[in-house]
Formats: structure tokens, sequence, C-alpha cells
């Protein structure tokens, strides 16, 4: 829960946090506390920020959520593109973050995630709800003439292929499936627009944030999504993901047993430089999401408190009530605890 969880659906659905009914926490005392969206005074705080920081706070034994029809999402699928290295993949993908920003990130009725793995295989999903009123065939064509035009093959196509929202969520298992290491070394980093990113910001993430350690570390990927929608209308939560129109997120990862030390080092500095590159950015957020960015990067890269939990207001409930609940910071696991103490 930390952080709320955002995803596909968030545009439709909201995120994971904004849905949750009721919630018991074991507190750091032993104390069980009952909460819901309508606690009040000290609990009420300790609902809130449990929705951001809640391994933080206590030991969550149960969780009711609010559920929704399945007839609340229409059709999805998705479209694969073999670009096989970044020269090739550069001119499609500036092409499919065009059409991103000026066919769906302006509507609700629909989500696009691109997802860019070690190969440089694009794979783009499409999830298309029930207030989707046009053929998502159709919609999606763009994508399919923007291939043809910078002549990379299209794999698959079946924006159809999705009945149900499991299948939608179940759809890049086999990507995550095969993120296996001895020991497995991961990385990941955020970063975000409020409002419709610039062509500036788009050429960012495509120039800079995917980068060369797509390539040596052969487990990586990139995600590049649309948020908004309910999520940024629905119940305000501590987390920087709900102020998030536009996302992007690297998640750099390898077998540590099969990459030599001086890669290791060279796939940190890169990675390092490239935060430092989107600190630079003024209109990108960066790793505002508790489950996107690094507790243990070096201090001058390290988000803030008010980032990674969407603002000095939220930041300064959730120290108070880790105050309160927590003084002795029994729970001290959360990645971000260091944070927390007044």
């Amino acid at each position: 829960m930390n952080g709320g969880l955002s995803g596909y659906f968030g545009k439709r659905l909201g995120m994971l946090g904004q849905r949750v009914v009721s919630m018991e926490i074991v507190l750091a005392d032993g104390c069980v506390k009952n909460l819901s969206p309508t606690s009040s005074g000290e609990d009420g705080n300790l609902f809130h920020a449990s929705l951001g920081a809640g391994s933080a706070m206590g030991v969550v034994t149960s969780l009711t959520f609010k559920m929704e029809s399945e007839l609340s999402f229409s059709t999805g699928g998705s479209i694969v593109v073999a670009c096989g290295n970044k020269t090739n993949a550069e001119p499609f993908l500036k092409r499919a973050l065009q059409f991103m920003k000026g066919s769906v990130l302006s509507t609700t009725s629909c989500s696009m995630e691109i997802v860019i793995v070690t190969d440089f295989t694009v794979i783009i999903n499409f999830m298309f709800y029930d207030t989707f009123t046009g053929d998502a065939r159709n919609f999606v064509q763009q994508v399919r003439d923007d291939a043809k035009a910078c002549n990379v093959p299209i794999l698959a196509d079946d924006v159809n292929s999705f009945k149900t929202w499991f299948e939608a969520a179940s759809s890049l298992w086999g990507v995550i499936a095969g993120l296996k290491g001895d020991p497995l070394v991961r990385v990941d980093h955020c970063i975000g627009t409020r409002s419709l990113p610039s062509d500036e910001a788009l050429d960012f993430v495509i120039d800079t944030w995917v980068g060369k350690y797509l390539e040596e570390a052969p487990l990586s990927l990139v995600e590049i999504r649309s948020l908004g929608g309910v999520a940024e209308k629905g119940i305000p939560l501590p987390s920087g993901n709900v102020n998030a129109l536009f996302f992007a997120d690297m998640i750099v990862s390898y077998d540590g047993s099969s990459v030599s030390s001086q890669n290791k080092s060279s796939v940190m500095e890169e990675v390092h430089q490239i935060i430092v590159d989107a600190k630079k950015q003024g209109e990108l957020m960066g790793d505002f999401s508790g489950t996107h960015s690094q507790s243990d990067d070096p201090p001058e890269l390290l988000a803030k408190g008010d980032e990674i939990f969407g603002g000095q207001d939220n930041y300064e409930i959730i120290q108070k009530v880790k105050q309160t609940f927590d003084s002795t910071n029994r729970f001290r696991f959360h990645p971000f605890t260091h944070l927390l103490q007044l």
C-alpha cells in the first residue's frame, strides 16, 4: 500500500490506496486500531499516513477495498514492436510518445503504457474502459503507421485481446518473471509531470532516461505510462503519484553474479548522472514514488520527504503520526523511515 500503488487502471479506478474502506493495524505498543476514511483526529491522521508509509507506522493485518464491476473494463491489448537497438527505437518512441501526449493523456477513457526491454523490444499496452466509445483498433492505428514509417517490424498486434481486468493486469507477468538473479540487483527511479509534458521533457525521456544501462544491465526495463483521471481527482494520498499525469520509471536490474565489478560501477555512474540531469529539467518531478526511488542513493540524490509523500503538508502529518504512534522507531524498516524523524 505504500505510495498508494498506481498502475494501468488508475485513470478509471483510482490508485489502490484510494479504494481502501477499512484497515486494521497493530501499533508499536500492541494496540489494535480499526480505521477508515471517516476516522477523525489522530486516528484519521494515522489512516492517511498509513496509505503512504504504512510499514513505518505498524503492522497492517487487514484491508478492505471498494470493488468495482467488471463491466468498467471494456477491452485492451498490446502492440509489440521489435526495434533491435536504441538507434532504431528512438524515432519510433518519439512518435509513440507524441501519440500518448496528443491522444491518451488528454482522455480518461483509456490508458497506455510503453515498456522498453533490453533488446529494445517495445511493448505498448492499451486499456479501454467502459467510458470509451470508439473502436479500439482504429484508435491506435497511428501507432501502426508510425512503426511502418520508422521501418520497425510489428511482432504482435491485438489491442482487443484482453477481455477481463485480470487478463490486462497480468499482461506483463512474463516479463517480470524473467527478472531473476543470484543475487538479483535492482535499482528503481522515476520521473513525471503534473500536466501534459513538453516536447523537451519527452525528448529527455527518449535521449537520456532510456539509457545505456538497458544493454549493460540485461534485466532492465523502462516503463512509460499515463496516469491522472480518477487517481488525480480522488481522495488525496500521501504520495507523489497522485500528482502525476505522465510517469516514467527505470528498473535497472541484473544478475549480480554475471556482471563484472567494472560494469556495475559503470551502470551506477550512468544512473546517478541521469538523476542529476533529470533534476535540472524544471517541469519534471523526480523520485516522487516510494516504490520507484532509492533510499540508499548518495545524499545529494536522495528524494526529500515532500517529494516522496506528495507535498509538505502530507510530509508533516506523517512525521507527527510517526512521533505519536512509534516514537521509539520500532518499525524502522520502511525504506524512507530516515525521513520521518522530527
